[in-house]
């Protein structure tokens, strides 16, 4: 982790010069005593990079899981839908028939092969369809092999299964003599008993090589992979380093040991089960992610950091859900250590004011070289821990981006089905056949086939068949029996029966639908054509087929597992996602106040994602900083790439990062007070020294010559009764005496200051001794006392207790604020008339 040994070598340099100033300390008798100081920041400095070691590491780890999951869980899904392909294809028609001739001619064995062709054109994720007969011989395939008969056990299994598919990884005798993955189910006649078996033969590693290219940019030094539970690698993104058929051990799939030695490199890995689709797990296959131990904490965040600047995350760091809780209290000890060095420096400043001793100049340089040690410490611990928080901030933001990209691939994916399936579905031949010649008995089968269909894609909410006239023929949902006879009068109705070819398909817009109980979704059409037809242009067509999209679940379905998550899996604290249509309005939300056909809460304009690709920004939404994630609609394959489709869907992931802060410009600027106390006056001017502080924005002191000490608000003790206009805070045991302290802020109209940062400048004042509740303490430089401008020659409110104003300028002699100095006796004199201070105890 080179970042860190930087910083590492930052700290030993400056434990140098704390190792030097606490020796000077010691030796000039008259300088704060630094050995605690030093401890202190020693200690802590090896807690904060221990700290950033450990989130530096997760973040890494994180987002290799965010890879591998979403590696994992794209397959599943894909593979979802082959499960469902072999059983609506061993029941087309033609494949029965083919099945049912004793003796098939070489005609019919073309006439399938072609029908298989026509298949593969639409589906083209399989590589293979192998049709065998019950006594293994094999009938028909889509690629010339030697084999003629099929041995393999999957044929028995698959004639005699009570399941619905049977998935199988291995080598396939009639198939390859390489891994395949297949798909096989029996073909039945009208009486359910088997006539033989079909096979489809997965693209495995094309499909999966399309996953990895899509997961990892060019320059990621990321490895992606699967294998199976025994440890066999089934496909990886780099031959060389991860190949097919390599044997992981059990380690590095259970996660026991987070870096794997493999081929003499050491890399960082990560194994995930896939989270299942609709119940259906995949053939329990484990997503590997691996990234080599020299290149893991090499990678920037570069421009998604830049993104992200000092005020933002200011904003965001006290979010411990999206930061560890630890560092956080790194942080605050930092603060805390650096603010009692402070005040300890301030003290000892106090001590050396107006004092004629000879080492006191030295006393007084020594000491603001402590204090500026103490500051650039805690500049380092803030860089730091800072540069932590933007990397995890950028972290955010690019698992926006990623599961924004996630959620539209798999709606990519999951829409290519669909475009694909009613274009096969409009093949069957019994539809042609029945829309040719229509008979009640006709209609009847085609319900009962689109009923079959219907069951084994529960994706869809009806399947539709209906003629040339747009009249509903056969319907799959029993419940809607009453479309039977009726007219489709929707526009893609005339759409659909207008397309001539069988690789033509129509759908509809996101849009309300009478098919869909009013509620939006998306109709995919394609034209069946009369037998003999939809080869080329002039096919008669005798009706169509529509197919309902489910969308409300599906679209929510892929949303919700597009979540971002946390270590335990559950979904970052006010995280949504979004699909929007390309006019700006939802297609589905996984947030209850962003309803389907809203606009859009956040505006992400679709052609700039064209041209600059997926995104990842910050963006202000209800009062709030967000983090986004925005991918445009890509396609998959040929739908939308080149079947003539097109469609501008985004999908928008979004994390709430923190509050835009309100109180901007609260805290003092500390350029008046850099430029006072700078300066160094020529001999003989007559001078003060300031003791100064800061109360909000502004710059307050009092003559240092009547300050004793600064000490912690820390054992302030409320009075027993408060004063009526709520100035006095109450009493703070100094020295053994109850010390009364004022509420400076309230006197001076100032509002009140964050309490963690206060402390009490110990005052005498016109014989008594009192307290200021101030924010913090600031620098203590000499003043020329010409440069003290009475107050009343600034303003007519004379109530104000002060002395007078001293102008601060800057190098170039502009101005650069004001310094109030405050009259310590007037602010005695309000006490006047105070209840007498409670009896505390000096041991309190």
């Amino acid at each position: 982790m080179h970042a860190i040994d930087d910083y590492r070598q930052v700290f030993d340099r400056l434990q140098a010069s704390w190792d030097t100033l606490t020796l000077l300390g010691q030796l000039s008798g008259n300088a704060t005593e630094m050995s605690g100081t030093r401890s202190a920041f020693e200690e802590l400095t090896a807690s904060l990079l221990n700290h950033l070691a450990i989130e530096t590491r997760d973040k890494v780890v994180s987002d290799l899981r965010t890879k591998a999951q979403n590696a994992i869980d794209v397959l599943v899904r894909n593979l979802f839908e082959r499960t469902a392909d072999i059983g609506f294809l061993a029941a087309d028609t033609d494949i029965r028939e083919m099945l049912e001739e004793t003796t098939p001619t070489p005609a019919a064995r073309e006439a399938i092969e072609a029908r298989f062709r026509d298949y593969v054109a639409k589906y083209s994720v399989y590589s293979d369809i192998v049709l065998v007969d019950r006594e293994g011989a094999v009938r028909a395939r889509l690629q010339a092999h030697p084999a003629e008969t099929a041995r393999h056990a999957i044929i028995d299994e698959a004639l005699s299964s009570s399941g619905a598919y049977v998935e199988h990884y291995g080598v396939v005798d009639f198939v390859s003599e390489a891994q395949s993955l297949v798909y096989a189910w029996r073909v039945e006649d009208r009486a359910k008993r088997p006539l033989g078996v079909l096979v489809l033969v997965f693209r495995l590693a094309d499909e999966m090589a399309g996953i990895f290219r899509k997961l990892l940019p060019e320059d990621d030094w990321t490895i992606l992979g699967c294998a199976t539970p025994q440890g066999e690698v089934i496909a990886g993104s780099c031959a060389i380093q991860l190949p097919a058929g390599l044997a992981l051990s059990p380690a590095a799939l259970q996660g026991r040991d987070p870096v794997l030695k493999l081929g003499g490199r050491q890399y960082l890995t990560v194994a995930c089960r896939s989270s299942g689709y609709q119940g259906y797990m995949g053939p329990g296959w484990i997503g590997l992610g691996l990234l080599p131990l020299e290149a893991a904490f090499a990678q920037g965040d570069g421009a998604l950091s830049a993104r992200i600047d000092a005020g933002l995350l200011a904003a965001v760091t006290g979010r411990s859900g999206l930061f560890s809780e630890d560092l956080l209290t790194v942080s605050r000890q930092a603060a805390m250590i650096q603010r009692d060095l402070n005040r300890s420096v301030w003290n000892g400043s106090i001590r050396q004011a107006g004092s004629t001793a000879a080492n006191a100049a030295f006393s007084k340089i020594l000491l603001w070289e402590i204090s500026n040690a103490g500051r650039r410490t805690q500049a380092v611990f803030d860089a730091s821990i800072g540069d932590l928080h933007r990397t995890v901030v950028a972290a955010i933001m690019e698992k926006c981006r990623s599961r924004a990209a996630f959620a539209i691939d798999v709606m990519d994916r999951n829409l290519y089905e669909r475009a694909n399936d009613c274009r096969w579905w409009a093949l069957n031949a019994t539809f042609a056949r029945v829309l040719s010649e229509p008979t009640p008995e006709g209609a009847r089968h085609c319900g009962e086939i689109l009923a079959t269909i219907n069951s084994l894609y529960t994706v869809y909410s009806n399947l539709i068949l209906f003629d040339a006239k747009g009249v509903v023929v056969a319907i799959s949902q029993p419940g809607e029996a009453h479309l039977v006879g009726e007219t489709l009068a929707a526009e893609w109705v005339q759409r659909t029966l207008a397309l001539r070819l069988d690789q033509h398909y129509a759908v509809s817009g996101f849009e309300p639908s009478p098919l869909y109980a009013q509620a939006s979704t998306l109709i995919y059409t394609a034209a069946v054509q009369a037998p003999g037809g939809g080869k080329t242009v002039g096919g008669k067509t005798v009706g169509g087929i529509a197919i309902v999209f489910d969308s409300t679940p599906q679209f929510g379905a892929i949303l919700q597992d597009s979540l971002p998550a946390d270590e335990a899996g559950a979904a970052l604290p006010g995280a949504f996602t979004l699909l929007v249509a390309g006019d700006g309005s939802i297609i589905s939300s996984t947030d209850p106040r962003f309803a389907v056909g809203a606009p859009s809460p956040i505006v992400i304009d679709p052609q700039g994602l064209a041209n600059e690709g997926d995104l990842a920004g910050i963006r202000t939404f209800e009062g709030k900083h967000v983090a986004v994630g925005a991918a445009l609609s890509k396609g998959y394959r040929e739908y939308k790439t080149s079947d003539g489709h097109h469609a501008d869907v985004v999908a928008l992931c979004v994390v709430p990062l923190g509050d835009v802060a309100t109180d901007a410009g609260a805290r003092p600027s500390s350029a008046a007070a850099n430029a006072i106390a700078a300066r160094r006056l020529p001999e003989g001017v007559e001078a003060f020294e300031a003791a100064t502080f800061h109360i909000g924005r502004h710059w307050l002191g009092v003559k240092a010559r009547d300050v004793v000490e600064a000490v912690d608000l820390a054992g302030l003790k409320p009075s027993a009764k408060q004063a009526g206009d709520g100035l006095l805070a109450g009493y703070k045991l100094h020295q053994g005496d109850p010390v009364p302290v004022l509420r400076l802020a309230r006197l001076l109209g100032i509002p009140d200051g964050l309490a963690e940062d206060q402390q009490i400048v110990i005052v005498r004042a016109a014989g008594r001794t009192l307290g200021l509740v101030v924010d913090s303490l600031g620098p203590i430089p000499e003043i020329p006392l010409a440069e003290l401008q009475p107050l009343r020659d600034l303003t007519a409110k004379l109530e104000v207790p002060a002395l007078g104003v001293v102008a601060a300028r800057d190098a170039q002699g502009a101005p650069a604020g004001m310094l109030m100095l405050l009259d310590v006796d007037r602010l005695g004199a309000r006490l006047d008339g105070e209840p007498a201070p409670p009896q505390l105890r000096a041991a309190e």
